[in-house]
């Protein structure tokens, strides 16, 4: 097996995820892009490589076991996975009286089950390293759940549970985990299309940075084991909390 580093970041797009994918392949690794839709994944690997990096398109649903086993597999046949990034977004809103029990679980098993399996899968493959970084993407509603969001919060609320049992096991196996709470509207296209009104209220500098946050992010798997973080929070200057 090649032991050339590996980061998979598992929920790419034109936002957070695409920007992790990046900044990784600037670090010399190895990224493999997750999530359904090929064509867009091909298309960031693409750039990824014209700007000189590495990466290679893996279309999965990460709610079928089967599909992630596999993507796994095929993990461990590039190199050695270095970093797993669980990007997946489950972001859903709606009255709490009008919520379908099947919604409620759709939105749970991307949200939280999804972020079970992709790590379980990632550590399996770290402890035979002693070393690795996982790190999964929370939000506000991890910690507070909102009139709206109750699917969505109780998916993260689990998401981070998860994280923290994690991260007291996997410690001492030499690996870190992370959970990063994102508190306010990241600027990428969909939120400038969905959200024209919001977006055009916020002062400069009132979105969360792509890029921003993926400098976090790699600043955290950069950490020495002596000073390593579980939980951190990243939100815009002006953002009330």
């Amino acid at each position: 097996m090649s032991q050339r580093p590996v980061a998979l970041v598992a929920g790419v797009g034109d936002g957070l995820g695409g920007a992790v994918a990046r900044r990784f392949a600037r670090a010399g690794h190895l990224a493999v892009l997750v999530a359904r839709k090929e064509d867009k994944l091909r298309r960031i690997a693409a750039e990824i490589s014209a700007e000189g990096g590495e990466a290679v398109a893996r279309p999965t649903d990460l709610r079928v076991d089967e599909q992630v086993r596999a993507l796994f597999d095929d993990v461990a046949a590039l190199g050695r996975l270095d970093v797993a990034v669980f990007n997946a977004g489950a972001q859903h809103r709606q009255p709490f009286l009008e919520i379908d029990p099947d919604m409620f679980e759709k939105v749970w098993r991307l949200g939280c089950r999804a972020g079970f399996v992709v790590g379980q899968a990632a550590a399996r493959q770290m402890v035979e390293h002693g070393r690795g970084t996982i790190i999964f993407t929370g939000a506000t509603s991890a910690v507070r759940g909102g009139a709206e969001f109750t699917a969505f919060a109780a998916g993260k609320a689990g998401l981070r549970s998860i994280a923290q049992s994690m991260a007291r096991s996997l410690g001492p196996r030499g690996i870190h985990v992370c959970h990063v709470i994102v508190d306010g509207a990241i600027d990428m296209p969909a939120i400038h299309e969905r959200f024209p009104d919001l977006v055009a209220s916020l002062p400069e500098g009132g979105m969360l940075d792509p890029d921003a946050i993926a400098e976090t992010y790699h600043a955290l798997h950069r950490q020495d084991r002596s000073a390593w973080t579980l939980e951190i929070d990243v939100r815009p200057w002006c953002e009330s909390f």
